[in-house]
């Protein structure tokens, strides 16, 4: 697995170690020579790197403006934004890869009925031949193969190996119509909707389990390609509905940008809050890892939330905790960080389709970093803006260009989006 050590590790281990002699004259050293530590340069946007650089200059302890009893933050989105990829459509494709599944059919009935619908759905989704299909139908296919597959491969802890089901029609049949019906759940009922399912698929696990699986997910999505997979239900399974196909991106990668920034924050006293609606322990395990290079500290990472019975997590959602999509991002910042350090985040980083919301309701926020990528209808206004900014001194909303194709970042605002090779502004 590629790791990623941040530059200035190295580089102030030599530093050190070359002003050794120096400091043995301790009377001749004067700590104000040193300057504030700053950003790499890597593949930054230069005037986002700027902006970003000058409010963490003006807010940091470096600063007299720096409150120690008011500490700052920034608050950052977690998939496609401090990676690249989302690592909560990672576990789930590693899930149905795998049939990591745990709940009896009966219970899983009870979880994926939830929206069913005797109501066509809207085009594109319809079957491979172009006939209507309607959620009922789908679930009623899906659930045959889930008791198909549980019944030839058992429910176990720990996921089967890919090279068993791989050539499996009904597990073929299975993962083109989870990822069918997630699909279709967006674009029926919402974002929010179809992500609050996606958690829920968990239940039935122990934290361990899906620690353990997180990890192997990670492993496999970062040394992977980047690219669209094709799903596709076998001819001989076409069940009530008709046999369905789907597209995927594949595509997990480290952001050694991020991971640099998270390091000089901190090195100026600005916490780095993660704020994101994948499930909490997961984006952690990613988030505070050393081994990954992000080093986050575990109180800072807000994610989705479980109930658990006996260590085990249940299909609802931990009461009084607001599930982070939208509004309820805006929730948790105001219920664990507001209330207690008394001022609005200093800087927002934005790359998830959840979090127009989050940019909108924080007017007094210094600056807001958007990930340029295809977003959601309630994003778009924020990243148009942003371009709209890009000639003035001092721009609110600024942006960072990607290169999709990569997993890297670009030296610009504009991004190469997926199967394109040419930049271009929102």
């Amino acid at each position: 697995m590629p790791l990623f050590l941040p530059r200035r590790s190295f580089c102030f281990g030599l530093a050190g170690s070359l002003a050794l002699p120096s400091l043995a004259n301790a009377h001749s050293f004067d700590p104000s020579d040193v300057p504030p530590p700053a950003l790499e340069t890597l593949k930054w946007a230069p005037k986002t790197r700027a902006a970003i650089q000058a409010v963490i200059n003006e807010h940091g302890h470096y600063s007299e403006n720096y409150d120690v009893n008011r500490r700052p933050y920034a608050v950052f989105d977690w998939d496609e934004t401090a990676i690249v990829g989302n690592v909560q459509d990672t576990l789930f494709h590693y899930m149905l890869d795998h049939f990591s599944f745990l709940l009896p059919t009966s219970d899983f009935r009870h979880l994926i009925h939830t929206h069913a619908s005797d109501r066509p759905l809207p085009k594109p989704f319809t079957t491979i031949k172009g006939k209507p299909i309607s959620l009922s139908l789908l679930v009623q296919d899906i659930l045959e193969d889930y008791s198909s597959l549980a019944a030839r491969y058992g429910h176990l802890p720990h996921p089967l190996p890919r090279e068993t089901i791989v050539q499996d029609a009904v597990a073929q049949a299975f993962r083109a119509r989870m990822v069918f019906f997630y699909q279709a759940l967006r674009a029926t009922h919402g974002g929010e909707e179809a992500q609050r399912w996606l958690i829920r698929l968990l239940s039935g696990q122990t934290i361990t389990d899906v620690l353990a699986m997180t990890r192997a997910a990670n492993e496999w999505g970062l040394g992977q390609s980047i690219g669209q997979i094709t799903l596709r239900c076998p001819e001989g399974r076409a069940g009530e509905g008709g046999t369905v196909q789907a597209t995927i991106v594949q595509a997990l990668r480290l952001t050694p940008e991020m991971s640099d920034l998270f390091q000089i924050l901190q090195e100026h006293g600005i916490d780095p809050i993660i704020c994101t609606s994948s499930l909490e322990d997961c984006t952690a395990f990613f988030a505070t890892s050393s081994e990954y290079g992000y080093n986050i500290r575990r109180e800072h990472v807000f994610g989705a939330r479980l109930d658990e019975h006996k260590h085990v997590l249940l299909s609802t959602e931990s009461a009084k905790y607001p599930f982070p999509y939208g509004s309820g991002k805006t929730a948790i910042i105001h219920k664990y960080l507001i209330a207690k350090r008394q001022r609005p985040p200093l800087m927002i980083f934005a790359g998830e389709d959840s979090s127009a919301h989050l940019l909108s309701s924080f007017p007094e926020t210094s600056l807001c970093c958007l990930i340029n990528r295809k977003q959601s209808d309630t994003m778009q206004p924020f990243l148009k803006e942003a371009v709209r900014l890009r000639s003035t001194e001092r721009p609110r909303l600024v942006l960072q260009g990607r290169d999709e194709n990569t997993g890297e970042w670009l030296p610009e605002e504009a991004s190469i989006f997926l199967g394109e090779t040419e930049p271009t502004l929102p």
